[in-house]
């Protein structure tokens, strides 16, 4: 667990405006954001979950899964909202081994308090992610009622790729690793998962 709440953690910074970001390089050439999304993987289409968003908890985020990952949920607002009263929750869903340089995927839900909010904070997590030297492909679709979204590829660190999407007052990420190479999810299954995300909880 400590890898991916080690993430988490960082993911935490990045919303709260703080400039401490773990240094990584980029790993491999662009690969472009795409609409509709690529075709998932059987891990992806297994991850998506048709239930109900608990925004407080991230229940419902992630379909619980059997082996060896596990999915843990965790309320994260606690943590962001003395210091940024404009999130008005924030959450974690993670799928995880627990084993060091094994697989996971990490889902991060923020819901601002405004569209203006929500905005600024995508900006801030794109800055934060330029800085880290990742590799990054962008879709600007929000002004239009859909979805903005970026994608950073980093392959580095034990993490391989971070998708970010904004719709309305609502943020959330998707993270796979160790790698891309080896991880289970592509990333059309990121794209897909945070999609479902979003529908599930602006709907």
């Amino acid at each position: 667990m400590f890898r991916v709440a080690g993430f988490v953690v960082f993911m935490a910074i990045a919303v709260v405006a703080m400039t401490a970001c773990v240094s990584s390089s980029s790993g491999g050439g662009s690969e472009p954001v795409q609409f509709p999304p690529n075709a998932t993987s059987e891990a992806g289409s297994s991850a998506v979950s048709a239930a109900l968003v608990d925004a407080d908890n991230c229940s419902g985020v992630l379909t619980p899964v059997e082996g060896d990952l596990k999915l843990f949920t965790d309320s994260l607002t606690s943590t962001v909202n003395k210091s940024e009263p404009q999130i008005e929750s924030m959450c974690s869903a993670l799928y995880d081994t627990g084993e060091s340089g094994r697989e996971f995927l990490a889902v991060v839900l923020i819901h601002l308090e405004s569209e203006d909010a929500a905005d600024d904070h995508y900006e801030l997590m794109k800055g934060a992610y330029s800085e880290t030297g990742a590799v990054i492909s962008e879709l600007n679709n929000a002004d239009e009622d859909f979805v903005d979204m970026l994608s950073a590829l980093m392959d580095s660190d034990g993490v391989g790729r971070t998708t970010v999407m904004r719709q309305g007052e609502w943020l959330v990420t998707v993270t796979a690793g160790p790698s891309m190479a080896e991880s289970l999810w592509n990333a059309g299954d990121m794209e897909m998962i945070g999609r479902g995300v979003l529908k599930r909880v602006g709907g």
